[in-house]
């Protein structure tokens, strides 16, 4: 059973490494800095249902690791570390509320903004990257919304 489980965790990792790869190819036209579609995430989002916390965690460092080193740098390491860690407990408290899929993935994605944010704030020593905290936290509902909807489906065909 062991050895079924590194392979659901290997398969989900590369394929959310696969999501991240696609997704750095296609940046959105959008004049805000930082803003993503975050289909990996739905991979993060399914082992987060689906899986044990731990496991999805682990899915979450691997993609987090393995997209860095490959396709941003290592200086988005620290951004995309303490976003999606922030993300990632918030997401596992929400479950604690009973919200819907759409709704975790929503609370992740504006946590996953407030973590970048927090990183570049205390990188530069300034308050001032907290001046796109809004219009991030609007962007991270809606993407937070699709990626949502997106895992829904994925979900319930799956079933």
């Amino acid at each position: 059973m062991k050895s079924l489980k590194i392979t659901y965790i290997a398969l989900l990792s590369s394929l959310a490494v696969v999501f991240g790869y696609i997704e750095s190819l296609f940046p959105l036209p959008v004049p805000i800095p930082g803003v993503k579609l975050g289909i990996s995430n739905i991979v993060i989002l399914f082992a987060l249902i689906k899986m044990t916390r731990r496991d999805a965690f682990f899915i979450m460092l691997i993609k987090i690791i393995v997209c860095s080193v490959l396709f941003s740098g290592i200086n988005s390491l620290i951004y995309s570390l303490s976003g999606g860690i922030l993300s990632f407990i918030a997401m596992v408290t929400s479950q604690k509320f009973d919200l819907s899929i759409i709704g975790i993935s929503m609370t992740g994605g504006v946590f996953h903004n407030l973590g970048q944010i927090l990183a570049a704030s205390l990188l530069l020593c300034s308050f001032s990257p907290f001046y796109y905290l809004p219009v991030l936290c609007v962007c991270g509902l809606f993407v937070g919304a699709a990626v949502g909807i997106l895992c829904n489906i994925v979900i319930s065909r799956l079933k």
